[in-house]
């Protein structure tokens, strides 16, 4: 008699627990989903803030030297048509904009080669502006900035580099700037990268950004500027998925999720490790297997003394 109690016992525990385990499987697969898509809403959000930061980044940028070339055409040809012209004129009004906008400096290339410059040595001479040119081996036509610029009547944007006095990372913007059909010079400006650096530092999120070259020049996480750090994976991940597509992708043996969308010619990603849900998961999933093993001992025992009870007229 006591063997038919536990094994009627042991059928009944084993449906039970055949249940439990169904409802949990489903149980674990929408919550998985749910986290999923909880994640994917806060990646997407993030992204979305350090898109804004970069557009508008851009976008200051861009009309500034709109801005500097409108007002050097404003002048009068013969106020800009020799070196000695546009140090007279326009000098004052580089050295402006370079203060009143924090840059690191700007300048105006001629068609010869020399580069009228307001930065820091001309500040030392206490100067306006200097002249940077075949005195000092500099000739601004090599330069790309000054090549792309005069290819077309867009505003050039170069790749992110790292400036060689203040060490940090820079942008150059230039535009060739005519006057009356003639060719005037490349106006340009340096900007420094720590304004922007600072508000991605401040916002929630591992959040990066890639220039034209693969490179990463502005990042929440320091440590993501370090050039030798290998961003394929992500990179890879986002070429086969696209903009605002989730995904996810391997990274030193463990799983990350990333998301990113294109900003101009950038590329800007956050992303975040797998375990922000496969950690509650599991939490959740221990949790109930822990509950499930005490309501079978439980359930057990309690179907042992039921049966029993019916059982013992029998």
């Amino acid at each position: 008699m006591d063997s038919l109690r536990i094994k009627i016992s042991l059928i009944g525990n084993a449906i039970m627990v055949f249940a439990l385990m169904v409802l949990g499987g489903i149980g674990f697969y929408f919550s998985k989903d749910s986290l999923f898509e909880a994640e994917l809403n806060n990646q997407t959000n993030m992204l979305k803030v350090a898109q804004v930061s970069l557009e508008n980044f851009r976008a200051r940028n861009l009309s500034l030297v709109s801005k500097i070339e409108k007002d050097i055409t404003a002048l009068p040809y013969n106020s800009l048509n020799s070196e000695q012209a546009l140090l007279d004129n326009v000098g004052n009004l580089l050295k402006t904009y370079r203060n009143s906008s924090d840059l690191l400096s700007a300048y105006i290339a001629m068609e010869n080669g020399d580069n009228i410059l307001s930065n820091d040595m001309s500040d030392k001479e206490q100067k306006s502006v200097i002249v940077y040119g075949k005195a000092q081996n500099y000739d601004a036509r090599t330069r790309e900035w000054f090549i792309e610029a005069k290819k077309s009547d867009k505003i050039f944007i170069s790749p992110a580099y790292i400036d060689v006095a203040s060490k940090k990372y820079v942008l150059t913007y230039s535009k060739a700037v005519y006057k009356d059909g003639k060719f005037i010079g490349v106006v340009g400006i340096d900007v420094l990268l720590q304004d922007l650096q600072n508000e991605f530092e401040n916002t929630p999120g591992n959040t990066f950004v890639f220039d034209a070259q693969d490179k990463v020049f502005v990042s929440a996480n320091k440590a993501l500027l370090d050039p030798a750090i290998n961003h394929s994976p992500v990179l890879n991940a986002y070429k086969t998925n696209g903009d605002y597509n989730f995904f996810s992708y391997s990274l030193d043996n463990s799983e990350r999720l990333g998301i990113c969308t294109k900003v101009a010619h950038y590329k800007v990603c956050n992303t975040e490790s797998a375990d922000v849900i496969n950690t509650p998961i599991m939490k959740n999933a221990y949790i109930q297997a822990v509950a499930v093993v005490c309501m079978v001992l439980i359930s057990v025992i309690l179907l042992y003394f039921i049966i029993s009870h019916f059982l013992s007229p029998l």
